[in-house]
């Protein structure tokens, strides 16, 4: 150019990501599940790793400011107008997206981000229920208990209405006995929810990453998820309590054994996904294949029971030796 002047290459930049765009991004990521009551469980399973993948593009410093900024004007406008439930959920989609944030910045492994993410989700759930109970804990409980059964109550009346004809005993009885395991298990059940909740997030969270090219991300790929070793302990500390005659400890191993099924549920599909991977299975054969071990309760047990074994036998590893062995046998 004339002069030694460079015009800049404003077609090339106006594309381009900026820290004002990815703020407002992040911050319609976190309120939007706030804003839309009858789709805010929809939106919260993958909304906050959303906004967690825009703040992960600039500083860290400046995404969780402005993550603070938000959760702070927002749960402010949301108490004083009444919503409560708005504010919660706006409290749960701040602490999963910086926990996000937290756990790339630090290289902490995605397994892990589970365990620590599905923590924090229900503790700070449980801080805010009862401070906004006022420590009355038994009572909260009690609500929620009598709100999901009023739900399911509900549920039978209007399938009864709709068959219009006396149901059979073994049914009825089947129906009390779902209830009866629904309150005895409603805190496992919940905080099954959490886990999803996390596990949906933190796999929009990558994917968002490697969309964007960054190498600030949560490692490694799903196929070779492992959760720690100390878990199995857990387990079987929960599995001793829940066979405990008397007292609240049977109750307390029979939800925590639930609970820690789930994450060795989802250890047993990152299983199953890598030797999909491995033997190059057609993907329609994948999907028939997680269709059928949805469909049928001994067909989960069987991935839970496959991800708790990983942590003896590393059926991963023993496949790949398998692999290598039979390539060397061939050449």
């Amino acid at each position: 150019m004339p002069n030694g002047v460079n015009i800049p290459n404003i077609k090339g930049q106006k594309g381009k990501d900026t820290p004002l765009k990815n703020g407002v991004a992040a911050t319609g990521a976190l309120v939007i599940p706030c804003l839309v009551p009858e789709l805010n469980s929809f939106f919260q399973f993958f909304m906050p790793g959303a906004a967690a993948a825009f703040l992960n593009s600039g500083s860290i410093r400046r995404g969780f400011m402005v993550l603070l900024a938000v959760y702070i004007l927002g749960s402010t406008l949301f108490l004083a107008t009444g919503m409560v439930a708005s504010a919660l959920i706006l409290a749960q989609a701040s602490v999963i997206c910086g926990g996000l944030l937290i756990a790339a910045w630090k290289a902490i492994e995605a397994p892990k981000t589970l365990l620590v993410l599905t923590l924090s989700v229900i503790c700070m759930s449980a801080i805010i229920m009862v401070v906004a109970s006022g420590l009355e804990i038994q009572e909260v409980y009690s609500k929620m208990i009598s709100a999901m059964t009023n739900e399911y109550d509900k549920a039978v009346e209007l399938y009864k209405k709709n068959v219009n004809e006396p149901l059979p005993v073994q049914l009825d009885q089947l129906i009390i006995d779902i209830k009866r395991t629904l309150i005895a298990y409603f805190p496992g059940i919940v905080s099954s929810f959490f886990i999803f909740l996390s596990l949906s997030n933190i796999i929009t969270f990558s994917k968002l990453n490697q969309i964007k090219g960054l190498e600030r991300n949560l490692k490694p790929e799903f196929d070779r998820w492992r959760l720690p070793w100390w878990l199995v302990w857990v387990f079987i500390l929960f599995g001793f309590m829940a066979i405990i005659p008397e007292g609240i400890w049977p109750d307390i191993g029979k939800n925590g054994v639930l609970i820690l099924c789930v994450f060795y549920l989802i250890q047993g599909f990152s299983i199953m996904r890598f030797f999909f991977k491995v033997m190059d299975t057609p993907i329609y054969i994948r999907y028939l294949v997680y269709a059928l071990i949805g469909i049928q309760w001994y067909g989960l047990l069987l991935v839970v029971f496959t991800g708790l074994m990983d942590n003896w036998f590393d059926f991963r590893t023993r496949l790949e030796k398998k692999m290598a062995s039979k390539e060397d046998n061939q050449s």
